[in-house]
């Protein structure tokens, strides 16, 4: 019996070796969540207007393009409930906080909970953003949990791909000439479907608590909707866009907030986006200079 577990362990050894080997090498590869949580530790200080939101404001938002004292810390498939942790989650940083641009809109009030759609994202947050909804003990406590991510993740990094965002956090690698004439044929347009009430009313409350935060700490609370393709809006289900700035119009209400929607502006071309609902790197340059002025974040 003794040599049986003896075998058994001398196996183990070298298995466990590799494994903590291939974690410690997929964690050691840069990424934008690492980035942005050692920002905001070093400098959340010193920010005035924090950016929060998913994939809309990731790409659509460059600080530099808006100001001083400007970051971003959108991210892909970000969710209110995230948005919400980490404007908490670094609370204790904030100096001169003075303003938070949100995106809230049909791209993310309808979202199911990152868990259910895409749980390798959890992990990043959970290891790189202190984020604690789970055991660091459960999935979401290793990246080699998602071996389709952990593909991706690594394939990036040997092309260099691995931080596709500036010092700043823009998403700055959806380069207008790298755009794909077939993602704005009608039939391939996103679209972004209502899921359930409850996921809703989810969204709904964390975008209310972020507003209730804001009028707490007297920080100005912006709601953007960013633009998007004639295409994209026209597709949409005209019930959605309507509870959807219901649901702002209320916030707005209640908490103070400020909404300002751009996704129908008559002043961006197709030129201007890398798809259906993002903007390109010259888009965003030329929306974040609108909205700079819009706010006269420039100005102060």
């Amino acid at each position: 019996m003794k040599k049986f577990l003896l075998r058994i362990l001398l196996f183990l050894i070298p298995a466990i070796s590799i494994l903590v080997g291939a974690e410690c090498y997929m964690r050691s590869i840069p990424n934008s969540y690492q980035l942005k949580d050692d920002w905001m530790q070093r400098n959340g200080y010193a920010v005035s207007t924090l950016l929060l939101g998913n994939s809309h404001g990731y790409f659509a938002l460059s600080p530099s393009v808006m100001g001083d004292s400007v970051f971003n810390l959108c991210n892909v498939s970000q969710r209110l409930e995230q948005d919400c942790f980490l404007l908490r989650h670094y609370a204790d940083k904030y100096k001169a906080l003075e303003r938070i641009i949100l995106v809230a809109d049909n791209s993310n009030l309808f979202d199911t909970p990152m868990e259910d759609d895409e749980p390798a994202r959890v992990t990043y947050y959970q290891l790189y953003m202190g984020y604690r909804a789970h055991s660091m003990l459960s999935q979401y406590g290793f990246e080699l949990a998602d071996m389709s991510y952990v593909w991706k993740k690594v394939n990036f990094y040997w092309k260099g791909e691995s931080i596709m965002c500036d010092s700043l956090g823009w998403g700055n690698n959806y380069v207008v000439a790298n755009r794909n004439a077939d993602d704005f044929l009608y039939e391939n347009v996103r679209q972004h479907h209502f899921a359930s009430w409850e996921d809703t009313h989810r969204n709904r409350d964390n975008m209310n608590a972020i507003a209730a935060w804001c009028q707490q700490h007297h920080v100005e609370l912006i709601l953007l909707q960013t633009p998007v393709c004639e295409d994209y809006t026209r597709k949409a289900d005209p019930w959605q866009l309507r509870l959807v700035n219901a649901m702002v119009d209320s916030c707005c209400a209640q908490y103070g907030a400020q909404k300002r929607d751009y996704s129908c502006d008559s002043r961006f071309r197709d030129t201007d986006f890398f798809d259906s609902d993002h903007l390109s790197d010259q888009g965003a340059r030329k929306f974040s200079a609108i909205l700079a002025h819009d706010l006269q974040i420039l100005q102060r």
